[in-house]
Formats: C-alpha cells, structure tokens, sequence
C-alpha cells in the first residue's frame, strides 16, 4: 500500500492551502531522493471550498496526481452516509498500491464540521496514515505557549493518535486583530500588520520545538506576503463589477479608505492600492486627490452607497473610460464593509503563479532542516485499524474468487450475507435448500438474490454422498440407514460437498451450535496432515491494531505441545492475512518471576515453538500488561524480543481464553470475527448465532482467504 500522510489542523483559521502547497512542493523537489515516483493528493471537504486542489490542477498537475475530494462537510459523525464515505477514503488509498507512491490528504477544520477532531482521528487511524498537526502561534509568550500546549496533550489524551510525524506552526507572531478594534478610525486596514510583523530568532525557534513532541517547522508570520487579488476581495464581498480590466491579474498590497480626512493619506506609491470611496466623494477624489497625483494605473476602485448618487458614478465611469482601473460597487456603507473584511483571509492569491512561487519558496526555506525521514516509511509492522483490516479482507478474498457453500440458507442474515458478498465479489456463495422456499424469505425480507447465486436442492444430491460418508465413517461401524439418517442435516451434506472438491469453504453457525459445525469437519474434513490438532483464532480488532486470541472456542485444556503448535498455526494464519507475527504466550507470570504447572507448561510451549520456528517473534511466559506495553514490558521482561508490541495472544487454556475475549469484546463494543478455525485440510468456520450480517460477510471473506 502506499504511504499516506495526512494534514490535521488544530484550529479553525489555520491556513491549511499554503502549508499543503507548500509541503506539496517540498516533497516533489525531494521526491526522487526519497524514492518516491507519485505524489498523489486530496481532501476531505467539497471542491469548492478547496482553494488548494484548484491551485495545483493550475499550475502543479504534472507532478501532482489529484484524485478525488470526499466531502465528509455536510454528513454528521457515525452516521451510515459517514461510514460509506470513509470506506470511499479507504478505497481511494487502497487503490494505490505502489510502496513507491506518496498520498497527501488534507484534513477538515471546526468551520467545514462541529465534530473535525473525531472526523481527523477516525479517518487517520482508519487508513494508517501519519499525521502531521498544523496550528497557528499567533502570539510569543509564555502563557499562550503553555495554553497551546495543553490544549494539545487534551488533544491527545481522548484521540490517541498512533503515528505522528509532529506539527507545523505558521503564522508564528502574527498580530490579532481584535473584534473591538474600531474601524471609524478608517486608517489604512492593514497598516497595523505591518509595524507588529515578527521573526522567529533562534532561541525562540528552539524553543518552541523543545516545548511539543515534535515541532517539524515554525513559519514566522510576514506581511509582505499577504497579496490577495482584488477579485477574490470583490467576490467576498458580494460587489458589483462596473469596469472589468484585468481584474485577474490585479492583486491588492494596501486598502485606502477615502473620507474627510483623505488629505492625511497622501502617499509617495499607490501602486496595488484597493481605494473604497463613498459615492458621496467621488468629485472630491477625482478632482482633489485622483488628478493632483496623476493617478493612472495600478489601482482598483470601490464605491460605497453606490444608490445614492449615481450622477456622480456615471461622472467617474465617463472620467476613467481611456484608463486601465477596475471599478466595482456595492450598496452597503462603508463601515459595513470595513466590517467585513476584517473576516477576510487575506490568503494566497489564484492568479499569480510568480507570487504562488515566492509563497511557497517562503514557506519551505522553513522546512529545511526537518528530517527527512518524515518522507520515508520507516514503519516496519503494519498495523490495521478495524475498516482498514476489513476492507483489507475484502481485497485479499477478491484476488482468487472460491466457492464458499452456506447450508443455512433459510436464515435471512445468511441470504443478505451472501447477496452482499455476490455483489462485492468476495465469493461464489452457494446456498443449500429449497430454492423456491429461499427465494420466498428473500422476497419476503427485501432480499435481493441474483441469478449468479447457486442454489443446490439437498433432496436432488443426497443420495449421491451416502458411500463416500460409509467409507469416511466405516471404522466407526456407521450403517447404511445412519447415514442416510444424517445426511438429512444440511451442515453434514455441506461439509461432504466440501471434502469432495466441488467448494472451497464452508461457513455455519447463524442457527447451529458451534459442534454441530465443527463435529462433522473434525469427522470428515479432518485435520491437516501437517498439525495433529484443530484451534482457532479470533481477529479482536481494536481502535489502533488487530490483535488475535487463540484458543478461545476449541480446545479445552492444551497440554505443552498443543500450545505451541496453537501458536505456530496462529503465526501461519496471520502471514496469510498479512499481518507479521509478534506472539505472546500469556500466562500469570513473566520469565522467572513465577512457578507453577500452568506457568511451567506454557515455558515448555515457547521453548518448543522456538526450537521449531526459531525465526518467529515470540515470548513467554509472559503477563498481558508486558505483552502490550512497552512501559511494563521494560520492567517486567526487559529483554522482551517483542517488547510490549504483542500482537498475537495464545491463552493457556480455553477458560481464560474465551472469557478474556469476550469480556474485551462486550466491555469496548469491539469488531471480533471468528472462531476462525485452524489446522483443517480444508476452510470450515463457525458463526456466532448472534453474529451480525457484516459478521457473516467477514467470515465468508477470511474462509475464502484460507482457501
């Protein structure tokens, strides 16, 4: 898969466009250094609102491939339509699977959605990106620094991030301009900004990295770069084109407001000047103030209360018909439109690709000196979140499409189950019934079965399986009329179709008992001639990783060399699934610190495990705290080859196993699939009788993997 990182802004009026064009241009220019071939990029609001992905299809598309915006603005968090959408974002990464490619998304803020945090974390953690935060340092002090830093560790406390690169500050000693500031002043807007500009020494900037986790870059906030075009000003303010010359190409540097007191303005340059006049004044700048200073180019004009003296409008349009000046109006006052644009983002300008450049120039000098290990993958062990591992099964079941055969066909979760894996080609399902009796509870629960869906009639085929089972069962003295006899079970003709070759899997257990599953696969199926026993596994998928319990549904008590050979078939199983084994024999006790039969009993499991597989990543005995936590793992196993990154868990007894995995289970509301069974010579796995349709969809999906 490809790597991704993700941008995650920490507050509302981050300027998210100039750090991801500017992190855009950054990577290219390294790219191939860092063994990257494509850099792909989207976001997660509508097109419209971003600004970015319209500058880089301008003038950056031959380095950049966009892919497509998913919109998560308007749809609310956990919904239905949510989770369709970040299984579109899933998809969307997924799709790129070149270890060579580099996907950049750009995350959502508190304007675009009320629930941004929870949106950015879920997202994050469902694609396995890593995370870069991005925030403003408005003011350089120590109680703002001490309150920025707070509000991210609460950050961090109730979102637990699994992979963060660290942050970028911008805007670093920008000026606020407060909500009282009083604009019947009509001073120069941005004069202000200009005498309180600040640059970072480097004391302040070391600082400031020593202060959080892992300050990437601190970017000084610089007036000279705030350039808007005067489009984008008239545009935000809803005026009204009167003159449209070269309006695209005109950008704004400072903001004159004419009144009484304009004699107090004059200036030696008003190149790039925006000029906001009251219609009422219009005379008296053209002939006092436009002609005395020969005025000629290079200025845009906006006429306040343009409904009221309108004579005098016609007067400027007829005045300026040979020159090269925009003039546009509105009818709001001129207050009200001071008003406004304090609101606007004087921001990055569309039409100026030489300013776009010295933008960017000014925003990457400030991440010279990151690592540039942040633009390589250094992670070694993947990690699924839970849709990731999902999805993950999906795509793993589509590479070779098996035949997975479903002899509870009159349950309706069953049927929806195997519409669903149909339609996402996860497998061939074939159901075993009476069709017109299927088709009827179809019909009758809304259930759409399509015509590629086997259906095989048990009364048509009986007949044909009754030697084989007499030959399978012989040395347990079955007759001919037992066998007929029990060849009325569905499951037990599924699992002969099965030992036959004629399917690849089977999957029971929506409305049968777990050994009424696994009675008839252990008697016909039988265990695979490499293992000597049968277990199973449960993916418990957990917010940050999947982690697997074994034995929690089979055997009961496993003696030593049972519980190893439970461990190496749960290595075996998490290679297939793509997960590299990290496994911990689980005990009360970790290393010497504990005797024992039980203690002693899984320290002769791992010494077998490790005579057989002595490549394998494991550790035992050893207590769950210091298989999960590396903090524990340092004082209880300090010499832990897997310290404290367990993922695979063999439990010491059925017992313990199946009580542990279903308390973790019920008390977090986790996704568990399984019991997955193990050491077959063929795919059979047994449904819990609650299990859920997506359930259902799952296990048919890691039975067709198996297979």
């Amino acid at each position: 898969m490809s790597r991704i990182i993700m941008l995650v802004p920490l507050n509302e009026n981050v300027s998210l466009t100039t750090i991801t064009l500017s992190i855009i241009d950054f990577i290219n220019k390294r790219k191939k250094n860092d063994f990257f071939t494509s850099l792909f990029y989207f976001s997660l609001v509508n097109n419209s609102i971003d600004k970015s992905k319209i500058i880089i299809s301008k003038y950056f598309s031959n380095s950049v491939i966009i892919l497509k915006n998913i919109d998560f603005s308007n749809q609310y968090f956990n919904s239905t339509e949510y989770h369709i959408l970040v299984n579109e974002v899933i998809e969307q990464c997924y799709n790129k699977n070149n270890v060579n490619e580099l996907i950049l998304i750009t995350g959502i803020n508190k304007k675009q959605h009320i629930d941004a945090d929870k949106i950015n974390y879920d997202i994050s953690q469902n694609i396995n990106a890593e995370v870069i935060f991005i925030d403003n340092l408005k003011k350089y002090s120590v109680e703002y620094i001490d309150q920025k830093e707070n509000k991210i560790k609460t950050l961090l406390k109730y979102n637990k991030y699994k992979n963060i690169l660290g942050i970028i500050f911008s805007n670093v000693g920008s000026p606020f301009i407060h909500k009282e500031y009083n604009f019947l002043d009509k001073i120069n807007i941005l004069s202000h900004l200009k005498k309180n500009k600040s640059i970072l020494n480097i004391k302040e900037h070391t600082l400031l990295k020593n202060r959080f986790f892992s300050t990437l870059a601190c970017i000084p906030w610089n007036q000279c770069l705030l350039i808007p075009s005067v489009i984008e000003i008239f545009n935000f303010l809803n005026a009204s084109i009167i003159r449209k010359i070269n309006v695209n190409n005109f950008i704004i540097k400072r903001i004159i407001i004419f009144d009484e007191n304009y004699k107090n303005i004059i200036r030696n340059n008003y190149n790039n000047s925006l000029f906001i006049i009251c219609s009422s004044r219009i005379k008296t700048f053209i002939n006092d103030f436009f002609i005395r200073l020969k005025l000629k180019k290079n200025i845009g004009i906006l006429i306040t209360k343009a409904y009221q003296f309108k004579k005098n409008i016609l007067f400027l349009i007829k005045y300026l018909k040979n020159m090269n000046i925009p003039v546009f109006f509105t009818n709001k006052n001129t207050i009200m439109i001071l008003s406004k644009l304090q609101k606007f983002n004087f921001n990055i300008n569309f039409y100026d690709k030489i300013y776009i450049i010295k933008l960017l120039k000014y925003v990457s000098s400030y991440f010279g000196d990151i690592n540039l290990n942040f633009v390589k993958n250094t992670i070694s062990n993947k990690r699924y979140s839970p849709k990731e591992f999902c999805y993950h099964l999906k795509m793993l079941s589509k590479k070779n499409i098996k035949k997975i055969i479903l002899p509870e066909s009159y349950e309706p979760r069953i049927l929806k189950a195997a519409s669903i894996s149909n339609y996402l080609g996860i497998a061939e399902c074939i159901l075993l019934g009476d069709s017109k009796k299927i088709y009827n509870i179809a019909r009758d629960n809304g259930i759409y079965l399509s015509k590629n869906i086997e259906i095989i009639e048990p009364d048509l085929i009986r007949d044909r399986y009754i030697s084989r089972l007499l030959e399978l069962r012989k040395h347990k003295g079955i007759t001919e009329l037992s066998a007929i006899n029990q060849l009325q079970d569905n499951t037990i003709l599924a699992t002969l179709i099965l030992e036959s070759n004629e399917v690849d899997g089977l999957v029971s257990g929506a409305i049968n008992t777990t050994a009424n599953t696994i009675r008839p696969a252990l008697q016909i199926i039988k265990t695979n001639t490499i293992y000597s026993l049968v277990s199973s596994i449960f993916f418990m998928l957990f917010p940050q990783e999947v982690f697997i319990y074994g034995d929690c549904a089979i055997n009961v008590d496993p003696n030593a060399e049972e519980l190893a050979e439970i461990a190496i078939q749960s290595a075996n199983s998490a290679k297939i699934f793509g997960i590299e084994p990290r496994i911990a024999m689980l005990s009360y006790s970790s290393g010497y610190s504990g005797n024992g039969l039980q203690v002693e009993k899984v320290r002769n499991a791992t010494a077998i495990v490790k005579s057989k597989k002595p490549n394998l990543m494991i550790e035992g005995p050893i207590q769950y705290d210091a298989a999960i936590s590396k903090k524990v793992s340092k004082l209880k196993t300090p010499n832990s080859v897997i310290a404290g990154s367990a993922n695979i868990f063999i439990f010491p007894d059925l017992n313990s196993g199946n009580i542990t995995y279903k308390a973790i289970q019920r008390s977090l509301g986790l996704i568990c699939i399984g019991p997955m069974l193990q050491g077959l010579r063929k795919p059979v796995n047994d449904l819990s009788r609650g299990a859920s349709i997506e359930d259902i969809v799952y296990t048919i999906a890691i039975t067709s993997i198996q297979s």
